[in-house]
């Protein structure tokens, strides 16, 4: 079952009864599909894959070239994992590019702010 962006109206910040988590509003947006996203979506499977493979077969070779292709599998495979769930953070994620964040942020889907449940959460911090 697919985690739902504040699925549950009415219920605090750290979940409901059942114990299916769901995340804060204020921290993390939802964003829109585009034409590509599909696209993408499967190229950056493929491209983390790849390098993750590749760079086990690098790492006795060269270390910082191993480094590189991680990096990459981390970024590639952090990119498909967000353009699956189409839900990002607005501080964005340690060593993720900005205009990875940038681009989602310019297709975010606009919510109300005003509600019980935004409101319930701006008053507990």
């Amino acid at each position: 079952m697919q985690k739902q962006f504040r699925e549950n109206k009415y219920l605090d910040e750290s979940g409901s009864k059942t114990g299916s988590w769901y995340l804060n509003r204020i921290d993390y947006f939802q964003f829109h599909g585009y034409p590509k996203a599909r696209q993408h979506k499967v190229l950056s499977l493929v491209i983390g894959i790849i390098s993750f493979i590749l760079s086990f077969k690098m790492l006795s070779i060269s270390l910082i070239m191993s480094a590189i292709l991680f990096y990459i599998t981390y970024v590639s495979l952090l990119t498909f994992s967000l353009l699956r769930s189409k839900i990002c953070r607005y501080k964005g994620y340690i060593f993720y590019p900005k205009r990875f964040v940038k681009f989602f942020r310019a297709i975010e889907i606009m919510v109300d702010i005003s509600d019980f449940d935004s409101i319930a959460t701006l008053n507990k911090k």
